[in-house]
């Protein structure tokens, strides 16, 4: 399984049809409905009926999409904290002075920050 099968049985199950889901992801329709089977075939569930107006989630389908938006959520907040973090300086900073500086100097100087 990959996120990007999540992202696509997402926007199948949002959009109601292959053709909208791929429509919304700027991708061939083709490619979407690939993506779907495969996850399918692989699970060993079928996520969707097929219907004559478009497809609609099973039961089963409705369980693992729960879980599919946590992990595409759980991906754009990784993906927006990394990118957030690309300009900052991130992590710890440790400082260490010796006893007579520390006590009289140092206090004063991290003040002035």
């Amino acid at each position: 399984m990959s996120l990007r099968q999540f992202e696509y049985a997402l926007a199948v199950a949002e959009e109601g049809s292959v053709t909208a889901a791929a429509e919304v992801l700027h991708v061939a329709q083709p490619s979407v409905s690939q993506q779907i089977r495969g996850l399918e075939r692989e699970l060993g569930v079928k996520l969707f009926a097929r219907t004559p107006t478009g497809l609609v989630p099973t039961v089963v389908g409705r369980a693992f999409l729960r879980e599919a938006e946590v992990a595409v959520n759980a991906a754009r907040r990784a993906r927006a904290t990394a990118r957030a973090g690309a300009d900052e300086l991130v992590g710890e900073l440790v400082v260490a002075a010796q006893m007579g500086f520390g006590t009289r100097q140092l206090p004063r100087a991290l003040r002035r920050r």
